[in-house]
């Protein structure tokens, strides 16, 4: 099935990577980078468009799906993740909380990334889960597919291709709506970001909150960076970093898959 990934309703394009704050120390330059991960944290669903009307309780069955991009290997979980929740309800947080990218300097002679992208889409199914396992092993065959992915090599290197990146993760994205079975031709809530070096997003170090607020759903990221030093966060000055830690249910979490590069 089609699905608008990009509907201008419930999806943000974030111009401005909103590194504003939650990192106080500068590394000297982005050679001195030795380490790189950016971690989802729980979204937050204010609405999942079902209608809760006794004695239906409003539960919705969702998709999370995830996209990363970049011009180095991601060393965690390659391009693309799939996560199932069989009953979230409204005001309820995804039990989400896991790293998307991660990339170390573990022998002193690697480059640090110049650019990463990120798509993050909440989805609302209309029949019964599907096994993620399984949509991804769809995917991976999928013909169009493997010819986007033979194409990222070459778009993500040439640093003024920012909108060819997001039209290929727009196309994969697409390719596992077709997977998912019956589900709602808009997501709930997407968020694309993107990071460069040239941009200065690998400039502060330590942990640096990002939110991305869409009409349904609240995004939440953590920004780590590390310099060759190993140097703490930038907390020993006083300005900390809460995390927010939910308990699972245990109705919560069905099914993840996930696909890599």
């Amino acid at each position: 099935m089609s699905v608008d990934f990009l509907d201008e309703e419930t999806s943000q394009i974030q111009t401005d990577s909103q590194l504003k704050a939650g990192a106080l120390s500068v590394v000297p330059s982005s050679v001195d980078v030795s380490g790189i991960e950016l971690r989802m944290l729980p979204p937050f669903i204010r609405d999942n468009r079902t209608l809760r009307i006794w004695p239906f309780p409003g539960y919705a069955k969702l998709y999370c799906l995830t996209i990363v991009i970049s011009d180095v290997a991601n060393q965690l979980t390659g391009l693309m993740d799939l996560n199932a929740f069989p009953r979230i309800g409204k005001n309820e947080f995804l039990p989400v909380n896991k790293s998307i990218f991660y990339w170390e300097d573990k022998d002193g002679a690697s480059q640090a990334p110049n650019q990463l992208h990120t798509m993050c889409s909440v989805i609302k199914s209309k029949e019964s889960l599907r096994e993620t396992g399984d949509i991804m092993t769809h995917v991976k065959d999928d013909a169009e597919y493997k010819s986007l992915v033979d194409k990222l090599s070459s778009v993500v290197a040439d640093t003024a291709s920012f909108a060819a990146v997001t039209n290929i993760s727009m196309q994969i994205a697409n390719i596992v709506g077709q997977y998912l079975g019956k589900v709602d031709d808009k997501p709930i809530g997407t968020v694309v970001n993107s990071y460069t070096r040239l941009h200065g997003d690998w400039d502060k170090l330590g942990i640096t909150p990002i939110a991305a607020a869409t009409k349904n759903v609240d995004f939440n990221f953590e920004l780590v960076i590390r310099d060759r030093n190993r140097e703490q966060p930038a907390a020993t000055s006083g300005t900390t970093t809460s995390r927010l830690v939910l308990p699972l249910r245990d109705h919560a979490l069905q099914f993840s898959g996930m696909l890599p590069m």
